[in-house]
């Protein structure tokens, strides 16, 4: 076969397979109070955080922390809540600066309790709010008010939607995944995490375009009784049918995550319309590219060399 048959055969084959090793990417905060909580892209594929940028303070003088629950809208829009400060943000992904869209008016709960906030639009543009001791509200994403839908009745430290599906992930010993009913605030059990996960302080779910569940696992503050901090936090796998979780290591960063711990995770806007079966993503890691532009440089040579004329 000739040298070019073989380029274009490794060409097609680069462009017709499903994408070669497209890295993944998510974001996630770790606490900061000196200056607003710190947004990192989180690369699932390479296990790593890079920083992009504080959040801020609120009208100029509250540092913003404790930020949690990342979700998108399914206009691609960056969202957050602040635990400590009760209230609804937008974030830039870019800088990581987060801006308030109003306060989240939760009755019946005080600003200074930790709730551990899960976040998570669906596809009919419904914005769902979880709190760890059960609460379950839907939330304005115009002004942050909130609307009681009902208790949860498990411990459930962040949630994620896939369409119009919520799913909530337990935590600080309820290592199971749940199905919730946004109608009625019912969550039902899918399954136990099984042996793939010790104790989690808080589990951060979020799917990615392909339908992949995701989750960062963060072990700040450790286990009561336990005196030693995890370094880094780790990333999971979950299984959407069966609650099935792997834990795939540790998601490694600056020093300054260092024990500190990642919470909140948003890979992409809800995917709210089903692909073809078989139809391939169509996106490439850098290694890919890199690999193509030489094929294309090499098959470019090779013709220029057959035209060039004999003297």
């Amino acid at each position: 076969m000739p040298l070019r048959a073989h380029i274009a055969a490794l060409v097609l084959a680069l462009f017709c397979g499903p994408a070669l090793g497209a890295d993944i990417i998510g974001y996630g905060e770790a606490f900061n109070n000196v200056s607003g909580d710190t947004l990192y892209r989180v690369d699932l594929t390479a296990h790593t955080a890079q920083e992009l940028g504080s959040a801020g303070f609120l009208n100029g003088q509250q540092p913003m922390v404790n930020l949690e629950g990342l979700t998108y809208s399914p206009g691609g829009q960056l969202y957050a809540v602040s635990d400590a400060l009760k209230v609804l943000l937008r974030v830039n992904p870019l800088t990581g600066t987060a801006t308030l869209v109003g306060p989240l008016n939760l009755a019946g709960q005080s600003v200074t309790q930790r709730l551990d906030l899960g976040l998570a639009f669906t596809c009919d543009g419904r914005l769902w709010l979880s709190a760890g001791n059960g609460n379950f509200w839907q939330v304005d994403p115009a002004t942050g008010a909130t609307a009681p839908v009902g208790n949860l009745g498990a411990k459930i430290t962040g949630i994620a939607a896939n369409g119009n599906q919520v799913y909530g992930a337990g935590s600080q010993g309820n290592n199971n995944l749940y199905l919730i009913d946004t109608a009625t605030a019912q969550a039902t059990a899918i399954g136990a995490y099984g042996s793939g996960a010790s104790y989690v302080t808080t589990a951060s779910p979020g799917f990615d375009a392909s339908g992949q569940l995701w989750a960062i696992l963060d072990y700040v503050p450790p286990e009561p009784g336990v005196t030693t901090v995890a370094l880094w936090s780790d990333l999971a796998q979950l299984n959407a049918t069966t609650g099935t979780l792997v834990d795939t290591g540790p998601i490694v960063g600056p020093s300054d995550l260092e024990q500190i711990g990642l919470k909140g995770l948003a890979i992409a806007p809800p995917v709210c319309t089903a692909a073809r079966p078989g139809d391939p993503t169509p996106s490439m890691s850098a290694h890919g590219l890199t690999l193509l532009t030489l094929l294309l440089l090499l098959l470019a040579g090779t013709v220029l060399r057959r035209r060039r004329p004999t003297l």
